[in-house]
């Protein structure tokens, strides 16, 4: 009898990529080019621009409507698409589960809601109540992170046997172009309050009373600010962060709280000195190539980016650690493991 085809629901593609995004169009196209008889990709309307036009022959488009860019409705609407599909399916995140199928792969990233309810509230119920279902039925859960993977076991009291641990992946740059840094600071994520951006701006107001050549740039966020050394970039294109990552003196990523941390891969891979949070997955991810800070203590935000500042030798240092440190995590290693796990378990 002749196998079902193994669909891979990458609904949670969006026009704008967050980094669950990223990961799930890094996922969607290695699979297009491993088999595209064998594997079925599901993506919604508003993610084609990601694709060309030959991948776009081989793709199960659905409404755009299911786009994380839509909000609560699109990942609401996803999770009612993803209870209709009922193939072998890899489900590239938490927020979309079939809850009483069991012939499916769960990626989970992070729990965030269920840890800081107060920020997720909409979200808070289905971390609590639903996912425990989805997670139970499910073959097999991978999470990015040994972090994750202890949350997971913590509050949804799982079997262990079925948890695996495939860290994400980037693609790195072609070359490592040596570039003139100069004098920003970089920050890259979404304006929520996890991203701690409130406390960095605290700590920047005060560093650039001293330093007042200093800048910081703000990818994600599109705020306006009192003082006009801090710059909201908002969404910028691939080419274009490439380039902020590279020209950046320091990277700095006070989140409180992070299931991996893709921005911290990205720019420790272009050379560039990362300050990061000494919480969650942020250790785990950076080990000893960056510099960790207290994410609730702006005076401590202060006191690690005045040393990158003043210690030039030490930058340097972190630069080098964290391009040797960012070869742990390539996209085709992450990809192969992801092939191998599926040959193995759905059927």
């Amino acid at each position: 009898m002749e196998k079902k085809k193994v669909y891979i629901n990458a609904t949670s593609i969006g026009k704008k990529l967050d980094g669950i995004g990223r990961f799930s169009l890094y996922f969607a196209k290695y699979f297009l080019k491993l088999n595209e008889k064998k594997y079925k990709i599901i993506i919604n309307k508003n993610a084609l621009c990601h694709f060309t036009l030959e991948e776009k022959k081989h793709l199960v488009v659905t409404s755009k409507i299911l786009s994380p860019d839509y909000g609560t409705i699109g990942h609401l609407l996803r999770l009612i698409y993803t209870n209709t599909i009922y193939n072998p399916v890899v489900n590239l995140s938490q927020l979309q589960v079939n809850l009483l199928y069991n012939n499916q792969i769960i990626i989970v990233h992070d729990l965030i809601p269920l840890l800081f309810p107060r920020y997720h509230r909409k979200q808070y119920y289905f971390f609590k109540y639903l996912l425990p279902l989805g997670l139970k039925k499910a073959k097999l859960i991978i999470t990015v992170s040994k972090h994750t993977k202890n949350l997971i076991l913590k509050y949804y009291n799982l079997d262990e046997s079925k948890i695996i641990v495939n860290y994400n992946g980037i693609e790195f740059p072609k070359r490592n172009k040596s570039v003139k840094k100069e004098n920003f600071i970089l920050f890259v994520g979404r304006d929520t309050p996890m991203k701690n951006i409130n406390n960095l701006v605290k700590a920047f107001n005060e560093i650039n009373k001293k330093y007042r050549f200093l800048k910081l740039y703000l990818v994600g966020v599109n705020r306006i600010f009192p003082n006009k050394n801090i710059k909201s970039l908002g969404y910028v294109d691939d080419k274009t962060l490439d380039r902020l990552y590279r020209k950046a003196l320091v990277f700095i990523l006070p989140s409180l709280y992070e299931g991996f941390g893709y921005p911290v891969v990205e720019a420790m891979s272009r050379g560039t000195a990362c300050i990061v949070s000494n919480v969650s997955a942020l250790p785990e991810i950076a080990g000893d190539a960056a510099l960790f800070v207290n994410p609730y203590s702006p005076k401590d935000i202060y006191n690690k980016i005045e040393i990158l500042l003043k210690y030039k030798t030490y930058r340097k240092e972190l630069e080098n650690k964290g391009i040797k440190r960012s070869r742990k995590f390539n996209i085709k290693s992450t990809m192969k493991n992801y092939s191998n796990i599926l040959e193995t378990f759905l059927i």
